[in-house]
């Protein structure tokens, strides 16, 4: 259309847009904002959302969308004048911050406005446990989990209302915009281990530089600009890591330890049974460096009451340690545990203790292989512990016998609760049941009861059902691991986990028969009920599970979701052996495998678990923030993608250069209603073409004056509706929505 595409070229023309010809500016402004901010804000928000675990990129994209919304929404804004404006952006203000909610994972329902006292409750609450918090944070507070990417969120939406708030004589307020922005990235680059740190770094800076830069680039000055950027980028890479240490510049997480005493967290281990109040948040409670994995103990619950497991000043034993010096030596290993959040009346130990260490405070050692401080143990503290920790194979554990040691006969003893006909009260009566493979009845007592018979005595009781089915398990069962096998299987067929079990669950044997949900404490004292039952001295023990591996400093981190009780079973000439019956859905059991990353000090192999025995694997396969996945890849081709578009921009404006904008409207919405001139095709005869329609030819018409007058046409409202109604003619629906996309009303 030769006279249509020629018509607004000359000299002395003044151009609507910017043009890249010449000293022109490569970009307009608010597309060199728009290429820069997205990029820069894909960037920091998918970092951001990896500072959860599992990672949600997908989160990230979200939160990008809705800074984008608000970018649109701000240019449409600033089109307008006065007091339209500001109701248009009071308009969209609202919208934008339930997405920017939605976006940072608050649900649906806590935007309804009786529910916003709830909703700010619950942020304020999450805010308040952060500085405990360590990520990526795996822990399962909701409202943890939620505020996380929340901060994200708003920090994107924050930087979008900055970078383009429309002002006079400019858009927006870039350095603040920033600033926002490189919170957004480098939080979780601090917080967090990521691989490929400079190149990264090396992303992020060309990334701001863009933001900075790109809207004052011109087109002889890009190629320059460009190399210099690369150049400064590749300096920088040479450079980072000669200035690289082990050691932080600022040890933030020594600093943040420090001040958020407040933030420590500490246990009561007797078991109770009714819904769990232990804190779920993720908090890193403690750092443990040992060659072989372990549960880490803090009490062992030695006496069944009638009704709890609880800890007594039960006496000396003899028979904690293997006799054979071999096996003891097998066993035994030297432990450093850092205390983080927690504070606790006890050393945090494994198995059977024979040695703590803390400078400057006295340990006193307990009867059963544990130690207690003079002092309650705070953040910071370090201490060194030599502990052994048998772990037999099962031939082993088959073969161990059942020569028992006679001070073991406490173990093999509960507290039985009696109802007594025709007497008020409960009586509660000691039964001490025979070891196993012995074929002698229970005794009652100490102290004797005239006319009590232990069998007659349980099966009064409130346990009796647990008595006969420990009968019916027994049965058949030639060792006491045979036994110890059953009872995990009955325990681990029908029975599910539960921080919330019904009420029946707050007694065992309302667990066992009625509720068959509950946590560890539930699952570890039914198992010890039944196993000393039965003869085979067991007893609980309470502390936290083996916890996740830092593959960098070889260290286990225990946070509190690890907080665990399991129960422990002797063998003769082994001692303590560690089972845990709670199923894998257990927080504490949840974790990725204990000892993936370590092999042993002195073999260099993978140490194995006892059945029922070592936390179970991930088993979603998610990874870990410091482990190298493929997500961060997206930003690198969200930054591809829009230097592409940037390109094409680029590429069409240069075959525009030289026709006014409203030519360039009319060629464009012809092409797209495929109503395209034939080559050499003037303006007058398109007012010919829509003689139909007087606003049409008036559209065209304004056109054409304006190329004599040598000034940019404006067609009227009214003339674009006429010439919309021409583009749709004879289409129907699907005409009309094309004819609007062609040329959308002004």
């Amino acid at each position: 259309m030769s006279a249509a595409t020629h018509a607004g070229s000359g000299p002395g023309v003044p151009a609507s847009r910017v043009r890249t010809g010449g000293g022109e500016l490569l970009f307009s402004l608010p597309l060199a904002r728009g290429l820069a901010f997205g990029a820069l804000a894909s960037w920091g928000a998918l970092h951001w959302m990896a500072m959860l675990e599992p990672a949600e990129p997908m989160r990230g994209w979200a939160v990008v969308g809705v800074g984008l919304l608000a970018m649109l929404a701000l240019l449409l804004a600033g089109r307008r004048q006065g007091l339209r404006r500001v109701l248009f952006m009071l308009a969209a203000l609202v919208p934008l911050v339930a997405l920017a909610l939605l976006a940072g994972g608050a649900r649906d329902e806590l935007l309804q406005p009786g529910r916003w006292s709830e909703l700010t409750g619950g942020i304020s609450r999450g805010i308040s446990d952060l500085p405990g918090v360590r990520v990526p944070y795996r822990g399962i507070d909701p409202w943890v989990r939620m505020v996380i990417p929340l901060g994200g969120s708003a920090l994107v939406l924050i930087a979008a209302f900055l970078t383009f708030w429309p002002r006079r004589g400019g858009l927006g307020f870039p350095i603040p915009a920033l600033l926002a922005l490189i919170v957004l990235y480098v939080t979780p680059v601090v917080a967090l281990d990521f691989g490929a740190e400079f190149i990264r770094g090396a992303v992020f800076t060309l990334l701001m530089v863009a933001f900075l830069r790109l809207e004052k680039l011109r087109m002889p000055d890009a190629g320059a600009a460009g190399l210099l950027a690369l150049g400064a980028v590749l300096l920088a890479l040479v450079a980072a890591p000669l200035l690289n240490r082990n050691a932080p510049w600022w040890d933030y997480e020594t600093w943040a330890l420090e001040t958020s005493a407040s933030k420590s967290t500490a246990y009561s281990w007797d078991h109770t049974y009714g819904p769990l109040t232990w804190p779920r948040d993720g908090r890193e409670l403690l750092r443990i460096k040992a060659q072989r994995p372990a549960y880490w103990k803090a009490e062992n619950l030695d006496a069944f009451d009638g009704r709890h497991w609880v800890r007594t000043d039960q006496a000396a034993q003899e028979s904690e340690l293997s006799p054979d010096p071999k096996i003891d030596k097998e066993f035994t290993q030297r432990i450093r545990v850092s205390v983080r959040n927690l504070r606790s009346e006890q050393f945090i130990t494994s198995g059977y203790a024979t040695l703590v260490d803390l400078p400057n405070v006295d340990e006193i050692p307990t009867q059963d292989g544990l130690f207690l401080p003079a002092r309650p143990l705070r953040r910071g503290d370090t201490y060194t512990a030599t502990v052994y920790y048998p772990r037999p194979t099962t031939r082993q554990r088959q073969r161990a016998g059942t020569d028992y040691p006679a001070d073991l006969q406490h173990f093999r003893t509960l507290t039985v609760p009696v109802q007594r006909l025709g007497l008020a009260g409960v009586s509660r009566l000691r039964v001490t049941f025979p070891a196993f493979g012995d074929d002698g009845a229970p005794m009652v007592g100490p102290p004797t009861q005239p006319g009590s018979d232990a069998v007659t005595t349980l099966e009064q009781s409130s346990l009796s059902q647990v008595w006969a089915l420990a009968q019916r398990l027994k049965r058949g069962a030639d060792t006491p691991e045979d036994y110890v096998q059953r009872v995990l299987d009955y325990l681990g067929e029908g029975f599910g986990y539960s921080e919330v079990p019904p009420k029946s669950a707050e007694t065992l044997p309302g667990f066992l028969f009625e509720a068959k949900q509950g946590y560890c404490q539930q699952f570890s004292g039914a198992m010890a009920l039944l196993l000393r039952m039965g003869g085979v001295p067991a007893r609980v023990a309470t502390g936290f599970s083996t916890g996740a591996t830092d593959p960098k400093t070889n260290e286990y981190i225990v946070r509190d979701f690890d907080a665990h009780s399991w129960v422990e079973v002797f063998y003769p000439g082994y001692g303590w052996y560690t089972f845990d019956p709670t199923p894998a859905a257990s927080p504490a059991r949840a974790q990725p495998a204990d000892a993936a990353n370590l092999p042993t000090a002195s073999s260099g192999a993978i140490p194995s678990f006892g059945p029922g025995d070592a936390p179970a694997s991930r088993p979603d396969g998610t990874a870990t923030a410091h482990d190298e996945g493929v997500w961060w890849h997206v930003p690198a081709y969200v930054v591809g993608g829009l230097a592409l578009l940037a390109l094409a921009s680029l590429a069409l404006r240069r075959r525009r250069l030289g026709a006014r904008p409203a030519l360039s409207e009319l060629e464009r919405a012809l092409r797209r209603t495929r109503r395209e001139a034939l080559p050499g095709t003037t303006l007058h005869a398109l007012e010919l073409r829509f003689a139909r329609t007087p606003a049409a030819v008036g559209y065209v018409r304004a056109l054409r004056d304006a190329r004599y007058r040598d000034r940019d046409a404006h067609p009227t409202r009214a003339q674009r509706r006429g010439l919309r109604s021409e583009l749709a003619r004879g289409g129907g629906i699907r005409g009309r929505v094309r004819a609007w996309w062609a040329l959308p009303p002004r």
